[in-house]
């Protein structure tokens, strides 16, 4: 145990980096989704997006938020 810190075999080592790298990946995305949005509203009114487009995206990004969230938790439990 001690080889590898507070995890138990190289597997549950690969499992918490993968969710790591999940959590990290998807926060960017979303950042990124987020950042858009705000650019694209600034627009005048006649070029920003129409509100289904907008919509989309939010959901997208509240997508992205429950996975970050339930990999939280399955992280979270693992310890």
């Amino acid at each position: 145990m001690a080889k590898y810190g507070k995890y138990r075999s190289i597997q549950e080592a690969l499992e918490a980096t993968q969710g790591g790298i999940l959590v990290q990946d998807t926060i960017e995305g979303v950042i990124e989704n987020i950042q858009m949005l705000r650019r694209d509203l600034k627009k005048p009114t006649d070029e920003q997006p129409d509100g289904y487009a907008i919509n989309y995206e939010l959901r997208v990004c509240l997508i992205g938020l429950n996975k970050v969230i339930k990999q939280l938790k399955r992280n979270k439990k693992k310890h």
